[in-house]
């Protein structure tokens, strides 16, 4: 029997754009993290790759074409209260095409990233994002487990 029974396991992807020292966030208006600052993206379709799904939900959720996402990690997410299991692939992009729109996910707003300790962010994206932001460095495997929305109780990088 596993430590952290769940019924499903969710993939997706984030993608952090970054442009002249800024990062592309959205404060969430739904759970998970709702009213937190994260990266946009979402839950990979059936048939998707992980590069396909967050060109899509780059889309859809910014309005920005990504074509060169690249993937900086792979992070597992596991909240045993709810319980839940998360496969996130991790990318960044400097090069897009389009304008912003707002949609029902939330608000869309570019912060620089020597601010971004100022907004409130799950506590795993605080963790890994100084493997993310730069635009050079290696793959990492990361893997958070909360038992409540704000408490991480284990976090290793392989």
């Amino acid at each position: 029997m596993s430590l952290f029974p769940t019924d499903r396991i969710i993939v997706g992807g984030l993608c952090y754009v970054v442009q002249d020292g800024q990062a592309l966030m959205l404060r969430r208006n739904r759970p998970p993290h709702q009213g937190r600052w994260t990266a946009p993206g979402g839950k990979l379709e059936h048939g998707e790759s992980p590069q396909q799904g967050i060109v899509r939900e780059m889309v859809e959720e910014t309005g920005l074409l990504i074509p060169n996402p690249v993937l900086r990690g792979v992070v597992t997410v596991v909240d045993v209260a709810v319980p839940v299991h998360w496969l996130l692939f991790i990318f960044r992009a400097e090069e897009f095409q389009g304008n912003l729109i707002q949609t029902e996910e939330g608000e869309l707003r570019w912060i620089s990233v020597d601010c971004l300790a100022e907004y409130p962010m799950p506590y795993s994206d605080v963790v890994y994002l100084p493997r993310v932001l730069p635009g050079n460095g290696s793959l990492f495997h990361a893997k958070f487990v909360y038992d409540t929305p704000d408490r991480c109780i284990e976090e290793v990088f392989y």
